[in-house]
Order: structure tokens, then C-alpha cells, then sequence
């Protein structure tokens, strides 16, 4: 029986489903919990389904369900977009019966007692995997599913910028919008921002250069407090400031993450594979676009020093 026919056994085996992703979700993450959440509901609705994470702005219209521990009795978890335990929101999951893991990302799971890992990174989103899912076994979809998963297709790929597989991503994205997602209205919510968030901007368009190009940015709390943005908004939303110049072929933005004791890096490459350095450091996620929680800053700059050598031997290899 193959992995994907193993998902949909264990689902149709369980009356109660509860839906994980990780922490501080981008829309991928929301896209894939939230629009599976919204096609299990479709499909089958005698079943009690739940959906658990913390919120940010990234989340569109979805919200979380606050349920009780007892809940997790006798029921299956699904995690989606995430196969480590220190990124997956609200660590309830362990509570339950068995563990679905479902994620695109070059990760392996640390994770115990997991039934089923499904990991393709040849998709380019979680939310891909889920509509591959809803395709090959005819399920039903609700414009508001839809929506979610054709959203997180969108993000995950910047606009359809970053792709692992072309063909399949586009037959996919073909296939979700024959359930009529609601297309201007998460285009107007996901790359629309008020006039004063635009502006604040202005505060992350410099960056410092490596001796061989990469591009970086140290975001301290000092500078976050000034910006009054969220976390995200500056960690994963400001990195692609420094994107787009012929010069650099690396850029990272670093992020001080007061309330953890931490630094989180997201780091981006162009045509280079960076993800090892991401995985050294206790990160991961794709091969050109991952990042990490360091410890200080010192460390910090053990990754710049990683990242400078990697784009120095790519200048090597392409003279």
C-alpha cells in the first residue's frame, strides 16, 4: 500500500483529528494545516476536526480551535509543513494515538513514534502535497479549502518564482483553482499593507556585505521595538529586501528573538544550495531558502563566515 493510500486509511480509521504545523506559521503552513482541516470537514463530517497553533498576521482568515488535552485521547495528529520537534506549535501532539507527518522540506524527523513520514521535497510546498492528496483520491473542495492551499502554493514558491518541479506545481495550481478560490481577496490580504507598515519598511533597506557578496542584516530588539512590527513581519518578511541584486548571491537576516533568548536567521540563496550550513546550525528547510535559531550572535557570525565561503567556492566553480 503506498504512503499516500496509508494517510487516508489512518483517516477514515480515526473519529478525532487534531492538525499541527509549526511555529510562527507563513502562509504555507496555515495554507496546508487550514486547508486540509477545511477538506476533512468537507469529507468527512461526522468526524471531530481540530486545528491548534499560535497565531500571527500571516494566518489570512483561519483561527485555532483551544481544545482540552483529554482531547488527544484515542486521537490522530497530523503535522504539517514541519518534522522537527522544536519548530512544531504546541507540543500536545505527543499526547496522541499515532502521528502523521507531512512535510516538503530536506528535514529528517526527530520525532518518536511516528506512523507515517511522508517527506517529497521535490514539491515545493506542503500545501502542494495536500492537493496531490485531494487529487489522486477525488476528495471534495470547498472554495475556502482552496483558497488556503492555492495561498500557500503562491507564498511558498514566491509567486511562482521558487520551483522544485515545474510541471507538477503548475498541474497542481491548475487543479486547485477548479474549485474557485477566492483569488483577489488573499492577493489583496497577502501583498497589500498599510501605508505606515510600507513606510517602516525604510528602517530594513540597508544591509552590510561579506568579502564575497553575501548580503546580511542584524536585526536587534532596540530596532524592533522602534519598527513596532511583529516578529515575523521582520524575520521571514524583511529578508527579501536584500533579493534581487546581481552581486549577491547569498542574503541573510538576522532577527533577535528577546521572549526565546535567541536569534532566528532565514537565509536565501540564488542558485546555490545553502540548507547544509542551515542544518549545521540545528535548522533547516529548502535547499535555497532555510534558516536556524542560534544561540548569540556570536554564533551568528560562525554562519556569515559559512555562508562568505560557500559563495566564494560558487564564484570559483562558475569562472
Amino acid at each position: 500500500m503506498s504512503i499516500k493510500k496509508n494517510i487516508i486509511k489512518k483517516i477514515e480509521e480515526y473519529q478525532r483529528i487534531i492538525i499541527h504545523r509549526h511555529v510562527r506559521p507563513d502562509m504555507d503552513a496555515i495554507g496546508s494545516q487550514y486547508g486540509l482541516y477545511l477538506t476533512l470537514l468537507e469529507n468527512y463530517p461526522s468526524k471531530e476536526i481540530y486545528v491548534v497553533g499560535d497565531l500571527n498576521d500571516m494566518v489570512y482568515q483561519a483561527s485555532m480551535h483551544e481544545i482540552e488535552d483529554d482531547l488527544y485521547k484515542d486521537a490522530l495528529v497530523i503535522i504539517t509543513d514541519v518534522s522537527v520537534e522544536k519548530l512544531i506549535s504546541d507540543d500536545r501532539y505527543k499526547l496522541a494515538s499515532e502521528i502523521i507527518i507531512i512535510d516538503h522540506h530536506q528535514n529528517d524527523t526527530d520525532l518518536e513514534h511516528v506512523s507515517i513520514f511522508y517527506k517529497d521535497p521535490s514539491f515545493a510546498s506542503a500545501s502542494e502535497m495536500i492537493i496531490d492528496l485531494i487529487k489522486e483520491f477525488g476528495l471534495r473542495v470547498s472554495p475556502e479549502a482552496a483558497t488556503y492551499l492555492y495561498g500557500g502554493m503562491v507564498t511558498d514558491t514566491g509567486r511562482f518564482l521558487y520551483l522544485n518541479n515545474a510541471s507538477k506545481t503548475f498541474e497542481l495550481a491548475s487543479y486547485i483553482t477548479r474549485f474557485n478560490p477566492s483569488y483577489q481577496d488573499f492577493y489583496d490580504y497577502i501583498y497589500t499593507e498599510t501605508l505606515q507598515k510600507r513606510q517602516t519598511k525604510n528602517l530594513f533597506t540597508t544591509f552590510e556585505l561579506t568579502e564575497n557578496g553575501v548580503a546580511y542584516r542584524k536585526n536587534d530588539k532596540d530596532l524592533i521595538q522602534k519598527s513596532g512590527l511583529e516578529f515575523q513581519a521582520i524575520s521571514r518578511g524583511m529578508v527579501n529586501q536584500m533579493a534581487g541584486i546581481k552581486e549577491v548571491p547569498i542574503w541573510a537576516n538576522f532577527t533577535e528573538d528577546v521572549e526565546n533568548n535567541l536569534i532566528v536567521g532565514e537565509f536565501r540563496a540564488r542558485g546555490i544550495t545553502i540548507v547544509d550550513i542551515a542544518k549545521k546550525y540545528g535548522g533547516g528547510g529548502h535547499n535555497q531558502a532555510c534558516g536556524a535559531s542560534l544561540k548569540d550572535w556570536d554564533e551568528v557570525n560562525l554562519v556569515l563566515k559559512d555562508l562568505d565561503e560557500r559563495a566564494k567556492d560558487y564564484a570559483k566553480n562558475i569562472k
